[in-house]
């Protein structure tokens, strides 16, 4: 029987600790999508450029809603396109993408429900800058 000497026990307990740390983690990514989805767009938003900076002025001009031609058409749009939306990281812009290509395009917006992470309050907050055309 091959004895283990206590460097190697270490070095094994050491990888098993963090075999079991990945899997709680996909676990824990795979329970809580929107959360996940969060967390990954925290490190996207810009930083002031000094802490003493005075705040960006807040523009008094109505908000336009976006045109036709500035939908993103959700049968037809790659991962990349579909991060540009408020919200959407690029796991759930691949779950979006995995869902069109399994089951086939989106007849509705509403359609996006059956994707993964995807509840009825972001759909709606989605619903005037996305499309689907068959």
């Amino acid at each position: 029987m091959t004895r283990y000497t206590r460097h190697q026990l270490i070095v094994l307990l050491v990888l098993l600790g963090a075999a079991g740390l990945g899997l709680a983690v996909g676990h824990w990514r795979r329970a809580h999508p929107d959360l996940s989805d969060r967390l990954e767009q925290f490190e996207r938003t810009p930083r002031p450029a000094s802490p003493l900076a005075p705040p960006a002025p807040v523009s008094s001009a109505p908000q336009r809603q976006p045109s036709s031609q500035a939908l993103i058409d959700l049968n037809r749009a790659h991962a990349a396109e579909l991060t540009r939306l408020p919200g959407v990281g690029r796991a759930l812009a691949t779950r979006i993408v995995a869902a069109r290509e399994a089951v086939g395009p989106f007849t509705t917006v509403d359609d996006l429900q059956r994707v993964r992470g995807l509840r009825r309050n972001k759909i709606d907050r989605l619903r005037p800058l996305v499309t689907a055309t068959p």
